[in-house]
């Protein structure tokens, strides 16, 4: 497959990581009702990719990610993550990670600022818990701030660590010693 780009490379103490993007040879747009995104794709507003993470360890690929099906505007627009973390960073300065809930409101699945025991949170589960069992004085739920996800930060990680688990893997191998 072709590389339409790399979107990033890095290397760390360990490993070389570069996230690219290949071509897409089975793209579906079954999804596109109103036609605008082929409309998009044909016009050049859109490009249509596979993003692939590959992770090497001494010029040996040990960790892999592969998302299909990836239509952007750019491979800029897909890698989100400086804007997601900064927002991140931002709501968790603003709001603690953990906050505490009545658990008996008005819509279930809905959270309120008027719901919060608390109007800070908590940065750990732990400190909120203990907040809330000394002083909540109905019963309460503990949630994590939600946080913006992003699919390129996401891929990075889980080749990383599949990596990780591939070169822990290695102590366990043993190699005959050629006569």
């Amino acid at each position: 497959m072709q590389s339409l780009g790399v979107m990033r490379e890095f290397k760390t103490k360990n490993f070389r990581v570069i996230a690219d993007a290949i071509e897409e040879d089975d793209l579906d747009l079954s999804w596109d009702d109103t036609g605008e995104t082929r409309e998009g794709l044909e016009s050049g507003r859109f490009i249509a990719f596979v993003a692939r993470v590959r992770v090497f360890f001494r010029g040996q690929t040990v960790g892999t990610d592969y998302l299909g099906n990836c239509i952007y505007e750019s491979l800029d627009a897909f890698m989100d993550h400086k804007e997601c973390g900064e927002q991140n960073r931002k709501t968790l300065a603003r709001e603690g990670r953990y906050q505490i809930y009545r658990k008996n409101r008005p819509y279930e699945h809905c959270l309120s600022k008027s719901d919060k025991l608390k109007p800070r949170g908590f940065a750990t589960e732990a400190r909120a818990k203990q907040w809330a069992e000394k002083n909540a004085k109905e019963e309460y739920q503990i949630f994590e701030t939600g946080k913006c996800g992003s699919y390129f930060h996401d891929m990075i990680r889980e080749a990383i660590s599949e990596a990780r688990k591939t070169i822990s893997s290695f102590k366990d191998v043993r190699v005959r010693d050629a006569a």
